[in-house]
C-alpha cells in the first residue's frame, strides 16, 4: 500500500517538533534563570510570553493554565506544516483531514471550557436560547465553526500549492522559448523564490496566526465576560 506523501510530511513535521521540544527542554534545564537569556531560550520564552498574553486577554488566567500549551503547541504546528513545502514537502494542511482534525480539536475545547465555566445547566440552557425551536439553528452554528475553522485553513494551503503549480509550469513553458537554455526552468529559478516567500512562508505564518488568534477568540466568547 502506497502512502499518501502528506503522511510523509505529518511524519517528518512531528519527529522535527519532537525534536526541536527535546532541545529546547535541555536548554531550559541548563539555562541560569539570573543570567540574561540567549538564543533558543530567548526565542522560547518570547513565544510563550507572546501567546500567553493573546489567551489571557481574551479568556482568564485559569483558562490560559491549561489553553497556552494547546496554543503553542497548534501554531507551531500548523506553521511549519505550512512552510513545509520550502523542504520539497507537501504541506500536511494541503489535506483536508488534517485541518479537519485541527478545527475539530478546537470545537471539542469550545464545549469543554463553556461546560466547566459555564455550568451544564447554562451550557443546555444557551442551545435554546433565545426560544426553543432556535436549538436547531444553535447547533448548526457549532457544527459551522467546525467546517469554516477547517476549510479556511485547508483552502488557502491547498490554493496556494496548486497555484504555485501553475506558475511553475508557465515558467517552464516561458523558459522552453529562449534559446540555448532549452528545457532548463530559468524563469522559475530567478522568479520563484520571492513567490515562495509570500506563498509558504508569509501566508503560512499568516495562516497560523489567523486559526490561533480564532481559536483563542471563539473559546473567549464562550465564556463569563470579565468585569471592567
Amino acid at each position: 500500500m502506497k502512502l499518501q506523501t502528506t503522511v510523509v510530511s505529518i511524519v517528518f513535521v512531528t519527529a522535527f517538533i519532537s525534536l526541536l521540544l527535546i532541545l529546547i527542554n535541555r536548554k531550559l534545564r541548563k539555562f541560569d534563570p539570573l543570567s540574561e537569556p540567549k538564543g533558543i531560550v530567548l526565542a522560547a520564552i518570547m513565544g510563550v510570553q507572546t501567546i500567553d498574553k493573546m489567551v489571557k486577554d481574551n479568556t482568564n488566567d485559569k483558562v490560559a493554565k491549561f489553553l497556552t500549551p494547546y496554543m503553542l503547541m497548534t501554531i507551531t504546528y500548523i506553521f511549519l506544516s505550512n512552510i513545509s513545502g520550502l523542504f520539497s514537502l507537501e504541506s500536511p494542511t494541503s489535506n483536508y483531514s488534517v485541518t479537519l482534525t485541527l478545527a475539530f480539536l478546537t470545537c471539542v475545547l469550545i464545549e469543554v471550557f463553556s461546560i466547566k465555566e459555564n455550568g451544564l445547566r447554562s451550557y443546555i440552557h444557551g442551545l435554546f436560547e433565545p426560544f426553543f425551536p432556535f436549538v436547531v439553528m444553535n447547533l448548526i452554528s457549532r457544527v459551522s465553526t467546525l467546517l469554516s475553522l477547517s476549510m479556511r485553513l485547508f483552502g488557502n494551503i491547498i490554493a496556494g500549492s496548486i497555484l504555485m503549480s501553475i506558475i511553475y509550469q508557465l515558467f517552464g513553458f516561458i523558459s522552453a522559448q529562449i534559446p540555448i537554455v532549452g528545457q532548463f526552468n530559468i524563469v522559475a529559478v530567478l522568479i520563484a523564490p520571492a513567490l515562495h516567500f509570500y506563498f509558504d512562508l508569509f501566508a503560512g505564518a499568516m495562516q497560523a496566526y489567523v486559526f490561533t488568534v480564532l481559536t483563542i477568540s471563539f473559546i473567549g466568547k464562550e465564556l463569563p465576560q470579565k468585569e471592567n
